[in-house]
């Protein structure tokens, strides 16, 4: 089993208010988009059917500050005071990806912008 599988069910939790926190940030909007592309380290995933602590893997995974900040085009400052709350509301994961919601949130965001770059309308699309 991999992280992907053994963190399957915080990725797929409805966390409505880790959204809306996010979607009220463009800092927390560019460092979560950022997040699956930062280098980190995590200890070996578990076996298969063992409950994973999320904590305690947040405690043994190793995030690179530095490039996320670069990555995201922010301040190393903004990283470390904007990393806890991304964390602690289960927006981003150990293993690199983000909860669902947040994931779609930023896809949707993306659209819109790359819509709105190219001077499409929604209602457009349905022509």
């Amino acid at each position: 089993m991999g992280w992907p599988e053994a963190l399957l069910i915080y990725r797929a939790a409805d966390n409505f208010q880790g959204a809306a926190l996010l979607a009220r940030s463009d800092t927390l909007m560019r460092l979560a988009a950022a997040w699956p592309k930062v280098k980190r380290r995590t200890p070996e995933p578990p076996p298969a059917g063992q409950e994973v602590d999320l904590e305690d893997l947040w405690e043994m995974t190793v995030v690179d500050f530095q490039g996320w900040a670069q990555l995201a085009q922010v301040d190393p400052l903004q990283v470390m005071e904007a990393f806890p709350v991304l964390r602690g509301n289960g927006i981003i994961l150990p293993d690199g990806t983000l909860n669902h919601l947040a994931d779609s949130l930023l896809q949707k965001e993306a659209a819109g912008s790359l819509m709105a770059q190219f001077g499409v309308k929604p209602g457009d699309l349905q022509k």
